[in-house]
């Protein structure tokens, strides 16, 4: 019985080295990754369309933010404790917003550094279906 015992557990433990052994090749992607349409407000200004790209491995943000004028790539972004950061670097300023995903939806804070600041939300693109 002792035997039946040990082989089982030498089976689970080889078992859990190959999960390991290929998680750890995986490249992984948390639920912000994907393409979301976006709209900005602020009492300075009319409402204001972005999308943001976004790619999301565990707590490391990139991607880029697109607008009318421009795609700009995030400078520093980060996903933690359930609030994804974002900077972006544009020609006529640097911005920074913070929000939180729920029920799908990415809402939050946005500044223009000491000009600017509004809300945010944002909805995640889906698959186009045919």
């Amino acid at each position: 019985m002792r035997h039946k015992w040990a082989v089982i557990g030498f089976l689970l433990l080889g078992a859990g080295g190959v999960y390991l052994a290929l998680a750890s090749g995986r490249e992984t992607s948390g639920p912000l990754t994907g393409t979301w349409e976006c709209v900005a407000h602020s009492s300075a200004m009319d409402d204001v369309s972005f999308t943001l790209n976004l790619k999301q491995d565990r707590e490391e943000v990139t991607g880029k933010f697109a607008n009318s004028t421009g795609e700009y790539p995030l400078t520093s972004s980060s996903y933690k404790k359930g609030v994804l950061e974002i900077h972006v670097q544009a020609p006529d300023g640097k911005y920074q917003a913070s929000g939180r995903l729920l029920h799908g939806q990415i809402s939050g804070h946005w500044s223009k550094v000491q000009e600017m600041e509004g809300g945010f939300e944002c909805q995640k693109q889906g698959p186009v279906k045919k």
